[in-house]
């Protein structure tokens, strides 16, 4: 078996690697969900979405709880929040109980930016899931859990 997302000239014997078809996979869905977020006005790419949509669904939280929250660094959140924060769709606060802690929330534009990025991010997934049975779509989410799983405790 060979690659099939990949464009390599006719004949060429390029092994099939599963880390190469998710890489490929990835890669096309960011691409049309940056697509889709531009072509319906939203101020967001694909790599500020977990931040945001964090925010959203969890009422807000600190830099570290949304760094933590979606297994990324604390520098790259950050530089979400602060672009996050020029766009007018976070603000900061100091945390009533512990001033060190600052509290990040949408604002409303930033809770209605998140709502919408959220609706099409739902419909983009039952367009692409549409040729799955319900059973292959649970399969397949035990399976992505299972990589998840390995990938993370290497």
């Amino acid at each position: 078996m060979y690659l099939c997302f990949m464009n390599y000239p006719e004949g060429s014997h390029v092994p099939y690697l599963l880390t190469f078809q998710i890489g490929a996979l990835n890669l096309r869905i960011l691409r049309e969900c940056n697509k889709i977020f531009k072509e319906s006005n939203l101020p967001l790419e694909m790599d500020q979405i977990p931040v945001i949509l964090s925010l959203y669904y969890l009422n807000g939280g600190t830099q570290q709880e949304v760094a933590q929250r979606i297994q990324r660094d604390k520098s790259s959140v950050n530089r979400t929040i602060s672009f996050l924060q020029k766009n007018e769709l976070v603000k900061a606060s100091e945390d009533a109980n512990d001033k060190r802690k600052t509290i990040i929330e949408l604002t409303a534009t930033g809770k209605k930016i998140a709502k919408k990025a959220s609706e099409l991010l739902e419909n983009l997934d039952k367009s692409v899931t549409e040729v799955l049975t319900v059973k292959e779509k649970e399969q397949f989410q035990d399976m992505l859990l299972k990589l998840i799983a390995k990938v993370s405790a290497l």
